[in-house]
């Protein structure tokens, strides 16, 4: 048994890659290790609840927030505290507020997991340019500091790293369960879609999900006479942190564009699965190294639904493991209509029984629990 110390600036019920993988690790890593979590509380009076009694969150106090980020001094004193209580510290990357947990935790002797996620890209301009060279200062050392380095296959290719971090790094798929169907809101799902074809977008509404290089493909689709609706599934605006001017853009394009759309917000686990098993297509369009993988792809390929993402890496990994869809270059509209045009006209291309078998056996969390069993 080891007693583990967990960072991350956001966690459930904060919805994002994220804070999902690392709940499914966590919730397997309590049933031998007593947890506890260090975050922040992104809600006024955030309510958590597990259903897991092993795993203790302390929500710390913070001053303000900059842009994503928290600004905590009180947190330096709850880090020395849960240093000296805990034997491995486990921490979520990007963040930048656990550089003064890891550098205590180098200095106490503790061994330092670090689960690298993805890279934040928050834009071009000034602000956003001093804010990611701050982060990525602060993720950099966090790495250096660590035992192991824990990433998604092919992500890291991208990135030119210190030799010594090479040494350090581990590769493994993200825990992904398949989703239970509730039949009572599949028959909804199925009412409300009649003749109509379904392309789905599943997660939070931000940048770097590049959705209106969706809604323009599907404008294109529409003009060829297809009938679709755009249908969502995640939480958006004041939902996602630093997203609500993204969403109202996104909203406004959909209403000049006329795209028929539904927002169904956030969806419990069943209705999710009764969600992926209606629609023709997913669709994940990102459009930078921010999306680091994208475990909604595997979610709808699981219920035997197609997808069609972007040509990133790591993003590109679902896809080309299973042939469940098609890849497509980031920001190209014109592509992104093709690819689902080809997807619609010949659905069970993408999606035989073989297929699907191929997709659990390739994606059983399983072997990804067995790995973080081994390092702990």
């Amino acid at each position: 048994m080891k007693k583990i110390l967990f960072f991350s600036s956001y966690f459930y019920p904060y919805i994002s890659g994220l804070t999902i993988y690392p709940l499914q690790i966590l919730n397997h890593l309590s049933k031998k290790n007593p947890i506890t979590v260090l975050t922040f509380p992104h809600k006024i009076n955030l309510a958590r609840k597990l259903k897991n009694s092993s795993i203790k969150i302390i929500d710390m106090p913070y001053v303000c927030k900059i842009s994503k980020g928290y600004i905590s001094p009180h947190s330096f004193l709850i880090f020395f505290k849960e240093i000296l209580k805990n034997d491995v510290l486990l921490i979520a990357l990007p963040n930048f507020e656990a550089l003064v947990l890891v550098l205590l935790a180098k200095l106490f002797n503790k061994k330092i997991i670090s689960i690298f996620l993805c890279q934040v890209d928050l834009g071009n301009d000034l602000k956003s340019r001093i804010i990611n060279k701050c982060l990525n200062f602060s993720v950099n050392l966090q790495m250096k500091n660590s035992d192991i380095i824990i990433t998604f296959p092919d992500y890291m290719n991208q990135f030119k790293l210190n030799p010594s971090l090479k040494d350090r790094l581990k590769t493994t798929l993200p825990p992904i369960q398949e989703l239970p169907v509730n039949k009572k809101i599949y028959k909804q799902f199925m009412k409300s879609k009649m003749d109509s074809i379904w392309i789905g977008y599943v997660g939070r509404l931000a940048k770097e999900k590049g959705v209106e290089h969706l809604i323009d493909a599907i404008s294109l689709l529409i003009k060829k006479g297809m009938q679709i609706r755009l249908v969502f599934a995640g939480p958006y605006g004041d939902q996602v942190s630093g997203e609500e001017n993204y969403f109202t853009s996104i909203r406004s394009l959909l209403e000049e564009r006329k795209i028929p759309y539904s927002l169904n917000g956030r969806l419990k686990k069943d209705e999710l699965g009764a969600f992926y098993r209606t629609l023709d297509c997913l669709v994940l369009p990102s459009v930078n190294k921010t999306e680091a993988f994208g475990m909604v792809q595997v979610e709808a390929m699981l219920a035997g639904t197609p997808v069609v993402a972007s040509d990133l890496p790591g993003v590109k990994i679902p896809v080309a493991l299973t042939q469940m869809g098609l890849l497509v270059p980031p920001k190209n509209s014109i592509l992104l209509a093709d690819a689902l045009y080809t997807v619609i006209q010949n659905p069970k291309a993408f999606t035989s029984q073989e297929k699907q078998e191929k997709t659990k056996s390739i994606f059983s969390i399983k072997k990804v629990l067995s790995f973080y069993d081994s390092l702990i």
